[in-house]
C-alpha cells in the first residue's frame, strides 16, 4: 500500500475579497459591512488545499469544515482560467475535471502559478494510472 504524505498546501489569495475590504473599508460606520470583510477574509484565511503524494485535498471552512478529496487516478481533465482582475495580481482558477460520481470538479480558486499547478497535476495523474493500472473509458450515446 502506498503512503499519502503531505507534500504542499496552497491557500487561496486574500485578494478574491478586494470588494468586500474596500466596501468594508467605504462604509466603516455601518457594522454589517466590514464584519462581513472580516468573515470573508477568515473563510479565505482557512480555506486550504492540500497536495499529497496520492490526492488533492480541498478542506473549506471557519467554524464547519468541508474536506473534498480528489485521487491524481480519477482525474480526467483540468482546466485554467486567468480573468482580466486575477491576472492583474497573477492568480488563476484552475478547475479539476473527475471521474468521481459525487465530486465531479474540484475548483482551486486564486491560486498562484497555475501554469504549475496545471503540469505538475497531469504528471501525478499519469504517474498514478500506471501505478494502479487504471485505464479511463468515456461512454457517450450509449
Amino acid at each position: 500500500m502506498y503512503s499519502d504524505n503531505l507534500i504542499r498546501i496552497i491557500r487561496p489569495s486574500q485578494w478574491i475579497n478586494l470588494i468586500y475590504i474596500v466596501l468594508g473599508i467605504a462604509l466603516i460606520q455601518t457594522i454589517f459591512v466590514p464584519l462581513l470583510a472580516v468573515i470573508k477574509m477568515l473563510d479565505v484565511y482557512f480555506w486550504r488545499y492540500e497536495f499529497r503524494e496520492r490526492t488533492i485535498i480541498e478542506r473549506r471552512g471557519i467554524l464547519s469544515v468541508t474536506r473534498k478529496e480528489v485521487h491524481f487516478y480519477r482525474i480526467k481533465s483540468i482546466r485554467i482560467d486567468e480573468p482580466l482582475w486575477m491576472r492583474i495580481f497573477g492568480l488563476s482558477k484552475v478547475s479539476i475535471i473527475t471521474s468521481d460520481q459525487y465530486h465531479p470538479e474540484l475548483v482551486l480558486y486564486a491560486v498562484s502559478d497555475g501554469h504549475y499547478l496545471r503540469e505538475y497535476i497531469r504528471s501525478n495523474t499519469d504517474q498514478w494510472r500506471k501505478l494502479e493500472g487504471v485505464k479511463e473509458f468515456d461512454l457517450y450515446n450509449l
